[in-house]
């Protein structure tokens, strides 16, 4: 819980505004999450907040954001800008408030069903006596899904690590497999290198299976250890290959 706690703090970290004291109680929507057809996956998001401080008004707002974690929670598979809306309704001490639904699109699919962790946070934004939040440890909530592949409902099992990357065998000798967690769509690059720099193999050679799996084959080159670069969107990772025939 504590690592889940600091991946969140640091997924949300441009969240940093005074609050009051609201408690996020549930994440109502989405009911189930799958894999899009056009390499997107979208999906409704709707939450509830209690309120355990002062009265809000409606010309309070609520600052809100999400973000996926791998089953485990050592790592956050996708993270999202802060969204802001505002209340139409008092509520009271005690009383809760259920958000709209919000459509979500995110520019990728998993391309196996895989379990998720799906986190929210919200806070009480636009207090002008800037009152600070009596228990800052519930304005987040963690829900665990089966993120669905489109076709079927096979449980990936496939070992990734910190970015989201699985790369197997590992020594190889004639097809190297890599797998991505989340793939960002028409955003990955690929390159294989050696020592020196030299790329050996990249996207114009190398096998795309689907967004999320791809294959290189090296029965051509040299035995040695090589350097694996995958660039996912903005996450880059390296990753040292071993070539043995």
């Amino acid at each position: 819980m504590k690592k889940s706690l600091t991946l969140l703090l640091l997924a949300f970290a441009s969240i940093g505004y005074a609050q009051v004291d609201i408690e996020l109680l549930s994440i109502d929507k989405p009911e189930y999450i799958q894999d899009g057809t056009g390499g997107s996956t979208t999906f409704d998001l709707q939450f509830t907040v209690k309120n355990n401080g002062q009265a809000l008004t409606t010309q309070d707002t609520i600052y809100y954001s999400w973000a996926i974690l791998n089953e485990a929670r050592t790592a956050v598979v996708v993270n999202t800008d802060p969204r802001i809306f505002t209340i139409t309704e008092t509520i009271a001490t005690g009383g809760t408030y259920q958000s709209p639904i919000f459509g979500v699109s995110v520019n990728g699919i998993l391309g196996t069903s895989t379990p998720i962790n799906f986190a929210v946070l919200a806070y009480v934004f636009n207090r002008s006596t800037n009152p600070v939040d009596a228990d800052s440890t519930d304005n987040f909530i963690i829900k665990p899904y089966m993120w669905e592949k489109q076709y079927g409902a096979s449980i990936s099992s496939t070992s990734y690590n910190d970015d989201n990357l699985a790369v197997y065998p590992n020594p190889v000798s004639t097809e190297l497999n890599i797998d991505l967690l989340f793939a960002q769509s028409n955003n990955v690059s690929i390159q294989l290198m050696d020592l020196n720099g030299k790329v050996v193999a990249d996207n114009s050679t190398i096998i795309g299976v689907s967004p999320n799996n791809y294959k290189i084959g090296v029965a051509d080159l040299e035995n040695g250890l090589y350097i694996l670069r995958v660039a996912n969107g903005k996450s880059i990772s390296t990753t040292k290959v071993t070539i043995a025939h």
